[in-house]
């Protein structure tokens, strides 16, 4: 028997993994893939405050860019900036960077099996009580008296746990291209609004060099390939910069915007990251809310063998924590993106306008947190010209 399980060898389980292992216990991932951070599907772009609030210093050579602020283009082209003196993000390359998360976990005396496929949970008296691996052509059984599932988006393990996964219908695909010989401003990251687009979602280009970006477009509506087309070759404004590029790399996957689930944990089970929801429904970024809480449920599961309790009531503690402190700024992050998604294009535009004449951009460069964007959502969302905005939107869906 092995005392704690960690599924799936991203961040997530990393951080779990860490927290287990500072705290003088063991652990064991299980990978299903041959290496750590491949296939990559994630945009890459993590805050600097993000990294300082994870605890965690970025080695140079995870590092490929690093920029100053955002560009958001409203559908019909009004613009808004946000910059700041200060680096305000890394992009990183994933691949090494999971790796060195994993690395770090290994040297600590953390045990990680890749190519190692966990095809089933194994339950006991109403408890999860074990995993069935495969490897290779061999399968077998391990009792674990805690598994922590940092899975991913599929969540087929959450499911079978008995939880309610991440509803289908809030996961939209996306579609990356990493493309050099473009047209773009180094320092921003650009975000492009607009159901021509992205229905949905929302199109976005991150700068890699001066002359290089990952480009991708989200859509819950149609099929994202055709809309990154389009984006590229055909938008009034991201064409310019992007139609004369070169093609170098294609990758996709899927974006959690539901929020996270009602419940996390059962006995001897605790989920963690995309596979229950912890990311933010405003970006798809999940980096940063899946690590916080992913340390969380490494010290619960710690806590747990200590007092050698691995029931729901001791497990529920997990809940308790991650909630306390991050499900205010989860929950209106998705209101954002609800928001977001019921406004028509003129309407958007409408908002565009109205945050330029409040001078909104300002009060985001003094006071906003690209992760903990609760005070902000809600400055903006209450402001009275984006009320009435709101008000408008509301009577015509009572009328229609």
């Amino acid at each position: 028997m092995i005392d704690i399980a960690c599924i799936g060898g991203g961040p997530a389980s990393a951080f779990a993994s860490l927290e287990i292992l500072r705290r003088g216990n063991e652990v064991e991932i299980f990978e299903k893939d041959r290496s750590i951070g491949m296939p990559i599907s994630c945009a890459g772009l993590i805050s600097v405050s993000g990294f300082k609030k994870l605890g965690i210093k970025v080695p140079d050579d995870c590092i490929q860019h690093k920029v100053k602020g955002s560009i958001f283009y409203s559908p019909s082209g009004y613009i808004f900036e946000v910059k700041r003196k200060q680096d305000q993000a890394y992009v990183v390359d994933r691949a090494k960077f999971d790796k060195f998360l994993v690395d770090q976990v290994q040297e600590q005396g953390g045990k990680v099996h890749l190519n190692t496929k966990v095809t089933s949970l194994i339950k006991d008296k109403g408890k999860i009580a074990g995993l069935m691996l495969q490897e290779g052509k061999i399968s077998r059984r391990i009792d674990t008296k805690v598994v922590i599932d940092g899975e991913g988006v599929k969540a087929k393990l959450i499911k079978e746990a008995g939880l309610q996964p991440p509803y289908r219908s809030r996961i939209v695909p996306a579609v990356q291209y990493d493309m050099n010989n473009l047209r773009i401003d180094e320092d921003f990251v650009e975000i492009y609004l607009g159901r021509k687009i992205a229905p949905g979602f929302f199109a976005y280009i991150i700068p890699t060099s001066d002359s290089s970006a990952r480009v991708a477009v989200g859509s819950n509506f149609g099929k994202p390939k055709d809309y990154i087309e389009y984006f590229i070759k055909k938008h009034p404004i991201a064409s310019k910069k992007l139609k004369d590029g070169t093609i170098y790399k294609r990758g996709g996957g899927w974006i959690i915007l539901g929020g996270p689930i009602k419940k996390t944990y059962m006995a001897g089970f605790m989920g963690i990251g995309d596979a229950v929801g912890q990311v933010k429904a405003t970006t798809g970024g999940g980096v940063v809310f899946g690590g916080l809480c992913a340390k969380i449920a490494g010290k619960i599961a710690a806590e747990a063998i200590t007092q050698n309790d691995f029931s729901e009531n001791m497990l529920k503690n997990y809940q308790k924590e991650w909630q306390r402190l991050y499900l205010r700024e989860l929950r209106l992050m998705k209101l954002m993106r609800l928001v977001i998604n019921s406004v028509p294009d003129i309407m958007l535009d409408e908002l565009f306008a109205s945050i330029i004449k409040q001078k909104i951009p300002r009060i985001i460069e003094e006071f906003g947190d690209m992760d903990m964007q609760g005070n902000l959502i809600k400055r903006v969302l209450f402001s009275p010209k984006i009320i009435q905005i709101g008000i408008a939107i509301l009577s015509g869906i009572l009328i229609h």
